[in-house]
């Protein structure tokens, strides 16, 4: 798109002009690469010295940055990394504000903008902002934070729909969640009268019919091949579904993104993480040493291959709950809640689980962990040395 255009907002319009003006036009994505990989590694250093008040706060953030979970995911050109970054940011302009810092609207106007570069994201935030407005969290701060947010949505939103794509595949983006409940539907249920019925015997079952959507990508026809008077009829044949079937809905959302529930009911969940292997032929890219880049993958498959841990959002999402009450925190709780907002919207809405979606979550959740880890083991070494001393004293 970049390189040949016409810009489009399937994926935000303001994502594709970001990348188009970084990548001169498409000839260098190398740039794009290298500003979103640094402003995430930005973004964890200043939330770690906003939030960590430990003395290994730098080993934490060094060590987090290092690891593929934001050393290969971060360049890698999703919008989910400047999302994840956004939301980083947004957090530490939050917590300034609250302090009365210098530079907070800065951080969280900043801050906004790069979480707009996914659809969910300025919406995730508004929610969190929402919620802590009623659980009477310093609301001078949540009402200028929403007015920012407010703001900010608007010029994208019109980004948004000045660039509006004209391809209906993806312009009907918001209701692919329904059609794919459909589509599971159909698959199990064998019910065909639902479907002559939803739309008026101009569809059928076999056309609907996808085992795939239930747990990934959606193969049926009615994928495939859209039309206008069937994606008008979604919305209503979903609501019916949903009024007739509710523990089928419930259901095919947990097994889909199980990834998502801290709660492994239906086994470890073993989702997408870190892609390495997707490259497109004869885009005029090469790589400049194939041997080294082909060595390279090892580092993150391996956080793939254990990616029922490193990947598993649920779990995250869950010790950072765990890590603020221990703590007796606030400040963790209101990054608990943010996590909390983003799972639940990509669990009623997301088509397929991918561990890209929920990066922030896996980031804090990861970065509490491993500083605690850090201290305790600081801890020890100093216990150790100081016990040591004392028998040296005592021997001399």
């Amino acid at each position: 798109m970049a390189k040949e255009g016409p810009l489009n907002s399937a994926a935000t319009a303001i994502w594709a002009i970001f990348v188009k003006l970084l990548t001169l036009n498409g000839a260098h994505p190398e740039f794009a690469t290298l500003f979103f990989s640094q402003l995430l590694a930005f973004s964890i250093a200043t939330f770690t010295h906003t939030f960590l008040k430990s003395k290994h706060m730098l080993w934490s953030s060094g060590l987090i940055c290092v690891t593929p979970l934001v050393g290969a995911m971060g360049i890698t050109l999703w919008h989910d990394i400047p999302m994840a970054s956004g939301f980083l940011l947004a957090a530490v302009g939050f917590q300034k504000l609250k302090n009365r810092e210098h530079h907070a609207l800065i951080f969280l106007s900043t801050g906004f903008l790069f979480s707009s570069f996914r659809y969910n994201g300025l919406p995730t935030l508004l929610v969190t902002l929402i919620i802590l407005f009623f659980l009477r969290q310093d609301r001078r701060v949540v009402v200028t934070a929403t007015c920012i947010l407010l703001v900010i949505g608007g010029i994208t939103s019109g980004l948004n729909s000045k660039f509006n794509p004209s391809i209906p595949t993806q312009a009907d983006g918001f209701i692919n969640w329904m059609r794919y409940d459909l589509s599971c539907y159909a698959a199990t249920s064998k019910n065909e009268l639902f479907f002559e019925k939803e739309f008026d015997n101009k569809s059928s079952l076999q056309y609907w019919s996808s085992q795939d959507s239930c747990t990934w990508f959606n193969d049926s026809a009615a994928f495939q091949n859209r039309s206008a008077f069937v994606d008008e009829r979604i919305p209503s044949a979903w609501m019916q579904l949903l009024t007739t079937e509710p523990f089928f809905i419930l259901t095919t959302h947990l097994h889909r993104n199980a990834y998502l529930n801290p709660l492994p009911i239906y086994g470890i969940p073993s989702t997408p993480f870190i892609h390495t292997t997707i490259e497109k032929a004869d885009v005029g890219i090469k790589f400049l040493s194939p041997s080294l880049t082909e060595k390279m993958r090892f580092y993150p498959r391996m956080w793939n291959y254990f990616n029922f841990f490193f990947g598993y959002s649920g779990l995250w999402l869950f010790m950072i709950f765990v890590i603020a009450l221990w703590k007796r925190s606030s400040i963790y709780f209101g990054l608990g809640l943010l996590g909390l907002v983003l799972s639940s919207g990509l669990f009623i809405f997301a088509i397929i689980s991918d561990g890209r979606f929920t990066l922030f979550t896996l980031i804090v959740g990861q970065l509490l962990t491993l500083d605690i880890i850090l201290n305790k083991i600081a801890s020890n070494l100093r216990i150790r040395q100081l016990l040591n001393s004392r028998r040296y004293r005592s021997f001399g």
